[in-house]
Order: C-alpha cells, then sequence, then structure tokens
C-alpha cells in the first residue's frame, strides 16, 4: 500500500496505514502538549519542541527525533509530522 502522507494530512488533518498501530502523520498548525514518548520525522514545515528542562529541539524537513518524556510541540507554519507511538 502507497499513501501520499503530505497530501493526505493536508487535505484530511491525518493520514493513518489501516493495521498499523501507534503510527500516522498529521497536520499540526497550533501548539501540542504531549505525555508520552514520541518518534517524529518532520515531512513539511519547521516545528520547535520545548523540553522540560527549559532546552528545545529544532526540527527541519527530513529531520527526526525521539522524546521519551513530556514535550510541547510548537509549530513555526503548518507541518505535517510522521508519529510512532512508543
Amino acid at each position: 500500500m502507497k499513501l501520499h502522507l503530505i497530501r493526505l494530512s493536508k487535505a484530511q488533518g491525518e493520514a493513518r496505514f489501516p493495521g498499523v498501530e501507534g503510527f500516522r502523520s498529521y497536520l499540526l498548525k497550533e501548539p501540542e502538549s504531549v505525555q508520552e514518548a514520541r518518534m517524529y520525522v518532520l515531512l513539511e514545515g519547521e516545528v520547535v519542541i520545548d523540553l522540560p528542562d527549559r532546552t528545545y529541539l529544532h526540527l527541519r524537513r527530513g529531520e527526526a527525533a525521539q522524546l521519551l518524556g513530556p514535550h510541547l510541540l510548537t509549530p513555526i507554519d503548518p507541518s505535517v509530522l510522521a508519529v510512532w507511538k512508543l
């Protein structure tokens, strides 16, 4: 099965592969607080991830991050993320 994750996420808000648990891609337009472990690959846009220790990660297209604790996602502009729950 082939899915165009960026196009589907922009048109529908998110995309999932049927039968694949814990994975989705979605359009991030507003800040989002996350309390669980996740891995991200930024497919389009630019996102800042604030961490509890007051540091941050700045993701650009094609970059990835694995986060094991709480964090805050803030898009610089509307962004498409591929996300795996860990």
